[in-house]
């Protein structure tokens, strides 16, 4: 995957669920930060192998919502 082109383009992120989750803002080594929310937003530190698709337009993570809530919050 190019990770430039994903967090340049601020690609949305959805979970196992189908939850619109927010954008990737940026990556650290093999991790990503998404970030949820607009008005008050909240970072998250996801590893790359819990991605599970890149359609061009839409990242896909193997994890529902809640797994990344209390697992990966910053």
């Amino acid at each position: 995957m190019n990770w430039n082109e994903i967090i340049s383009n601020k690609t949305r992120v959805r979970t196992k669920d189908s939850t619109s989750f927010g954008y990737v803002a940026g990556e650290y080594k093999d991790k990503l930060l998404v970030i949820e929310g607009k008005l008050v937003s909240h970072g998250y530190i996801i590893p790359k192998d819990k991605v599970e698709n890149y359609d061009g337009r839409e990242l896909s993570l193997k994890m529902r919502h809640d797994e990344i809530s209390s697992d990966y919050d910053l």
